[in-house]
């Protein structure tokens, strides 16, 4: 091995009455494995005795939007009519079920109303399934089923609660 900063070497022991360095306890430290050595430094030291287990603290699991709102909460294929007559599909995640809008309702203090939030009242397309949407006390609105989606990316329930929270000062 090289010594690069000399402050770090190693003094071996020397005999007072010679002044020579001692020699090596043993010739088999000296024929050791160096990575064995090495890897030495970052296993830990047992005196014989068993480290004490630390108990990990007991976490909840993760609420799901199932767990939650039940086992459907969006409708499972909402769609809408085009100008021509054919039929397209939405992303689910913005219909909630009846079910799902009375759970967030009840959840954020306010009242289940439907509207067609993607087609409006008329025009060459229409919504085959209403939003079910949340009025709040301030007369704004909120998408029950994206407030249901906050529960499918494995978040704990402060950080879901967090994130409704959000969605409601925001309204």
């Amino acid at each position: 091995m090289v010594h690069v900063i000399s402050s770090l070497r190693p003094v071996a022991p020397t005999d007072p009455a010679t002044h020579r360095q001692t020699p090596k306890a043993s010739t088999a430290a000296a024929t050791a494995d160096p990575v064995a050595d090495f890897r030495s430094l970052f296993t830990p030291k047992t005196n014989g005795t068993t480290a004490p287990v630390i108990q990990q603290p007991v976490q909840s699991p993760s609420p799901t939007a199932e767990s939650a709102f039940g086992p459907n909460p969006w409708l499972t294929n909402p769609t809408g009519i085009g100008p021509d007559g054919s039929a397209y599909g939405y992303n689910p995640l913005y219909f909630a079920t009846p079910d799902t809008a009375a759970k967030v309702a009840q959840m954020v203090g306010g009242a289940v109303v439907q509207s067609n939030q993607f087609t409006g009242n008329g025009g060459a397309f229409t919504q085959q399934q209403p939003n079910q949407m949340v009025q709040l006390a301030n007369g704004k609105l909120i998408n029950p089923g994206l407030v249901a989606s906050f529960y499918t990316h494995g978040y704990p329930q402060y950080y879901v609660d967090q994130l409704v929270a959000n969605e409601v000062s925001n309204a």
